[in-house]
């Protein structure tokens, strides 16, 4: 059997923190059936600072963040990199040209910023896959959901940083609901789930924590079409509401009232067409489960590792 150690800064804060804390936990747990594993991961400061690991194939630390995941193999020092990042950091960047880094693993994959960064060596990154924020289980919402009757004819926002995302000021709340936080997360999903449409305004990434539960709780979506890429592919107008970006919008969140307008216009035209709402809750539901759940999301990786 093949040694690996595994390379994750993780605490007593971090470990339950985001539900992809818990799927580092989940990975590790699968990695070790099929190899010895040693794990290099407590990190008293894991909330707060950059973990350094040292390579065997390296003599300069790579600084990772407690979203950033490391393979490596002990006899041949090939490794592979997972990050969650919102951004292109040094663990997806710093080892690019070294000939034993075989895969990275983005789950904001944006293949422009990419290729501006790596050049040549695009070919080892790929699309990966986001998580839902916190360790909650969103399928008890998802069957309140089910038996909900009748929604509220509004899309729904709510979140943090909102004076980033300045589009949010220029939705009418004759259609919208948001966007300041309500409180705890089981009364954010309570609410939610009444509501006919969620809408998504990207944050320090594109991709955010609440596309994914969207999808989880059987929310049709409203947003920009996407320019990153999670794999497989989310399709316009199948897993989420489309709405075509325009020329003048390269970051969603600091729209202005023009394309606030757009949104608004989508939504009066599909809010009503219950069997496209319904196709594209099914479709989202089914890649979640297909791909993103508790049971899925670890086999989907390894697939992608192919290791």
């Amino acid at each position: 059997m093949r040694s690996i150690t595994i390379h994750n800064p993780c605490n007593e804060h971090t470990r339950f923190f985001r539900k992809y804390n818990l799927f580092w936990d989940q990975l590790t747990t699968e990695l070790a059936k099929k190899y010895n594993v040693t794990e290099n991961r407590f990190f008293e400061f894991a909330n707060s600072q950059y973990f350094p690991v040292t390579l065997k194939s390296s003599t300069v630390p790579l600084h990772i963040l407690e979203c950033e995941y490391i393979i490596e193999f002990n006899d041949t020092g090939e490794f592979y990199v997972l990050s969650v990042s919102d951004a292109l950091g040094a663990a997806a960047l710093n080892e690019r040209g070294n000939p034993l880094l075989k895969k990275v693993l983005l789950s904001q994959f944006n293949r422009e910023e990419i290729e501006a960064h790596v050049g040549h060596y695009t070919y080892k990154y790929s699309p990966w896959i986001y998580f839902p924020s916190i360790v909650l289980d969103l399928d008890a919402f998802y069957q309140k959901r089910k038996n909900i009757t009748q929604y509220i004819d509004k899309f729904y926002f709510r979140g943090t940083s909102i004076e980033d995302r300045s589009i949010l000021s220029h939705l009418r709340n004759e259609y919208f609901e948001g966007p300041r936080p309500i409180g705890s997360p089981d009364t954010y999903f309570e609410d939610i789930i009444k509501y006919k449409i969620g809408l998504s305004v990207g944050g320090r990434g594109e991709l955010c924590y609440r596309d994914i539960e969207y999808m989880a709780l059987g929310i049709p979506f409203l947003i920009f079409e996407y320019t990153s890429k999670i794999y497989p592919d989310l399709i316009p107008n199948y897993h989420y509401i489309s709405v075509a970006r325009p020329d003048n919008l390269k970051i969603d969140r600091i729209g202005n009232a023009e394309h606030a307008a757009l949104l608004e216009q989508k939504f009066l035209d599909v809010k009503d067409n219950s069997e496209l709402l319904n196709n594209i809750s099914k479709n989202a539901r089914d890649y979640y489960d297909t791909y993103l759940s508790d049971q899925t999301a670890v086999s989907h990786t390894l697939k992608l590792l192919n290791i």
